[in-house]
């Protein structure tokens, strides 16, 4: 199906898992068809995610949403990347129970968790923990080959924070924008000391969030995906430091 072809499907579709990608021993990437198109039936902005739906999970269904960590530009497909989290019943099925060939029932997209470039800033600096970082990594595909274009940021920075190197959710994708000059990434570790390798070390706090944004808050719009205790820092960290809330994003996680 071309670009011009593309349709937006409402309600639920059937999204069939043609490739599972093990991010880490916990975490996998779902790439997903639309098992009628066999390609990507929806249009979306890099940021949005898909409401899944289960069925036979459990006696009644269950919904949970997953911010889609593939970006529009990539390709006849859109993916989620799940984590594994403790007691989170969808996201161990996801990760662990899923084969190549099964149907996910979602639909969407859905969400306002993204860069508008009428209204927000040319620099974006993004904050994450974990799979927090699913949107951003959607958004650094999309807009990195386009910085400084109409539309596009101009540049982008991301603070991100993961337990160990173990637990270093889509890498290959987050090192290799590293070479683009006008993408700052800055990774930080809780439980390993790998400073040498350039990690920073602990969860993210107020000293790590001046030192990545180089104390200055001016021209800039803020996104924070991850847990509500970090969420909570951060904003009341950029409220201190004069960030408008209309310059201010938050997203929670499912579980």
């Amino acid at each position: 199906m071309s670009q011009l072809q593309r349709r937006v499907k409402r309600g639920w579709m059937n999204l069939e898992i043609i490739k599972i990608i093990k991010e880490t021993a916990d975490t996998s990437t779902l790439i997903l068809v639309d098992q009628e198109d066999r390609g990507r039936s929806f249009d979306y902005q890099p940021g949005q995610y898909l409401t899944f739906r289960f069925d036979s999970l459990a006696k009644k269904p269950i919904v949970r949403s997953y911010t889609m960590s593939s970006s529009p530009c990539e390709g006849n497909f859109s993916a989620i990347t799940v984590k594994e989290v403790s007691d989170g019943f969808v996201s161990s099925y996801l990760t662990k129970d899923v084969n190549v060939g099964d149907i996910l029932r979602a639909r969407g997209p859905i969400g306002k968790f993204c860069y508008h470039h009428k209204k927000d800033h040319k620099h974006l600096a993004m904050i994450a923990a974990g799979s927090g970082v699913t949107p951003f990594v959607s958004i650094l595909r999309e807009y990195a080959p386009h910085l400084g274009k109409d539309s596009y940021p101009e540049k982008m920075s991301l603070l991100v924070s993961f337990r160990s190197k173990k637990d270093l959710i889509c890498w290959h994708t987050l090192d290799s924008l590293q070479k683009n000059t006008n993408i700052q990434i800055y990774t930080t570790l809780s439980r390993e000391h790998c400073e040498e390798e350039g990690f920073w070390y602990g969860r993210i706090n107020t000293d790590h969030i001046d030192k990545a944004f180089s104390n200055d808050y001016e021209g800039t719009t803020f996104m924070t995906c991850g847990p509500e205790e970090m969420m909570t820092l951060v904003a009341n960290h950029m409220l201190g430091k004069g960030v408008l809330p209309e310059h201010m994003r938050t997203e929670s996680f499912a579980n």
